[in-house]
């Protein structure tokens, strides 16, 4: 058994095995600890779900006339309701990922399932009842706030209570769920699309309680995070939660000891502070963490999620049929789904820095192809090749934002990780919000009419992001939190990450990279 202030060797005697179990032998030895996993990523395919569910409930006649008014002997739904159901969507979410540190550290990890998934339910009950523009919008502020909590609350769970050689693949496995809510969503409507009642999209928005049904009737099985408990001072609670994961009972003490000494450690760097603030995210080495989250929940809308949503209205306009539009999009979530699975596998091999950096390099080369095609709006192939391309960019999802997701999960302190992930969401929920007004500006055909022009933009933030990861995204595969605390703690650079041997174990290895 390790004791807390061992000898330097001793503690990375205790360690090593962690390092030298392969993926897959932990990941065999800990079923429970995957499907506990697997619960607290509800949250990411909620998310998914609800990204499309109001582009496709566009699309349905029953909803548009419902909400929209008859102008010229046609129903539209007012384009500021539009951007109002969006916009303050995301805003909602930031709310709720702002609320998730305080709710977590306050309560525990389950609580913030308990609390997201009763907003949820009630937040798709005013939708599905919502019979005016106003009403929906108050719907839509509900569950926008659930998925924001539920979305922090996953990541924060998964950080603390997978196994090292799991947690990348845990973490990055949000990319995987949101496909798969996205990919839900689009087969519920598309053969409802027809439907000229309102029970087409109904029931398109009645399906959505299904995932807070989920949680709510799994949520006594789970487990609460050791770490949490170790917070709190409850150390007989955490060895028990411990048992509950799965963890064999002759490790069981070990694995505490790491925790309460990772969490002693941290809490003596800031005994001077008074307790873990928001503020304390903003200061000395917490600074450069947290900076880092915010790079990693910037990737998602650098890559332009936003414009990649909108594939269908650029293969509308080229020609291609309603139907097959919606066959297309489908496919491309289905890219999306494999990259996801295929750099989950990477990541093991890889590691986490070689891998966004392909991602957003590979971004940057099919945004430029883009904006090369955009400079001839009059060549009718033009508007296939940004349809086209915009469906093939699913394949950088996976590469372009998963491992960004793993190292977000890894390099917060134990004490503030809540509160970093409830910042780094917050932020993403931002970023998201500015472009989901933006975007229809800048592609509609009485405004900007930009088409193709788009890819510029996103080429040319892909570039500014390249450079900021190179100097700024360190490597975190294989790392403990200990070890990461302690390689902080020395202000080890950026690309000297890989190599560093710490004092708590060796250095991981991995695929080798260039920078």
């Amino acid at each position: 058994m390790t004791d807390p202030n061992a000898p330097t060797a001793e503690r990375a005697d205790s360690l090593e095995g962690k390092h030298e179990r392969s993926t897959w032998i932990v990941l065999r030895e800990n079923p429970w600890v995957v499907l506990f996993c697997l619960y607290a990523q509800i949250g990411a395919l909620m998310y998914g779900f609800d990204s499309l569910i109001l582009s496709l409930a566009l699309s349905m006649t029953g909803f548009v006339e419902t909400f929209g008014s008859l102008v010229n002997g046609t129903y539209v739904i007012a384009a500021y309701w539009q951007s109002l159901w969006n916009a303050i969507s995301q805003i909602a979410s930031m709310l709720g990922s702002m609320s998730a540190g305080p709710i977590q550290d306050g309560f525990g990890r389950r609580a913030g399932f308990l609390v997201a998934a009763c907003l949820s339910a009630a937040g798709i009950a005013i939708l599905f009842s919502a019979s005016s523009p106003g009403a929906f919008l108050a719907g839509k502020i509900v569950n926008g706030f659930a998925t924001g909590l539920i979305s922090t609350a996953g990541q924060t769970y998964v950080s603390e209570i997978a196994p090292v050689q799991l947690r990348g693949i845990a973490l990055s496995g949000s990319t995987f769920f949101f496909n798969i809510g996205a990919l839900i969503a689009t087969s519920v409507a598309l053969p409802r699309m027809s439907i000229a009642s309102d029970s087409g999209y109904k029931v398109l928005f009645a399906s959505g309680w299904v995932w807070p049904g989920v949680l709510l009737l799994l949520l006594p099985l789970v487990a609460e995070s050791p770490y949490f408990l170790v917070m709190k001072n409850q150390p007989d609670k955490a060895r028990r939660m411990l048992g509950r994961l799965g963890h064999n009972p002759s490790e069981t003490p070990i694995l505490l000891k790491e925790i309460i000494r990772t969490h002693e450690e941290e809490r003596r760097r800031m005994e001077q502070a008074q307790g873990a603030s928001f503020v304390e995210c903003f200061r000395g080495v917490d600074w450069r963490r947290t900076r880092i989250i915010l790079y990693c929940y910037a990737l998602s809308p650098v890559i332009g999620t936003s414009f990649i949503a909108n594939a269908p209205y650029f293969l509308l306009q080229a020609g291609m049929s309603s139907s097959k539009t919606g066959m297309m999009t489908e496919i491309g979530i289905a890219f999306g789904i494999a990259s996801s699975l295929i750099t989950a596998y990477a990541m093991t091999v890889c590691g986490r820095r070689p891998l966004l950096m392909f991602g957003m390099g590979l971004s940057t080369v099919i945004y430029t192809v883009m904006g090369v095609a955009g400079c001839f709006p009059h060549w009718s192939p033009a508007l296939w090749v940004v349809g086209i391309f915009l469906e093939l960019m699913w394949w950088v999802y996976g590469p372009g934002v998963g491992p960004g997701l793993a190292i977000a999960g890894e390099v917060s302190s134990v004490r503030l990780r809540a509160k970093s992930l409830a910042i780094g969401i917050t932020f993403n929920n931002f970023f998201s919000a500015v472009w989901g007004v933006v975007m229809p500006y800048l592609y509609n055909s009485d405004e900007a009419n930009l088409g193709g022009l788009i890819g510029w933009i996103f080429a040319g933030l892909g570039a500014i992001m390249l450079v900021i990861l190179f100097f700024e995204l360190p490597e975190t595969k294989g790392r403990t939190f200990e070890e990461l605390d302690e390689m902080f703690a020395a202000r080890v650079p950026t690309r000297k990450f890989r190599a560093y041997q710490s004092s708590a174990g060796a250095g991981a290895g991995g695929c080798a990279e260039g920078s």
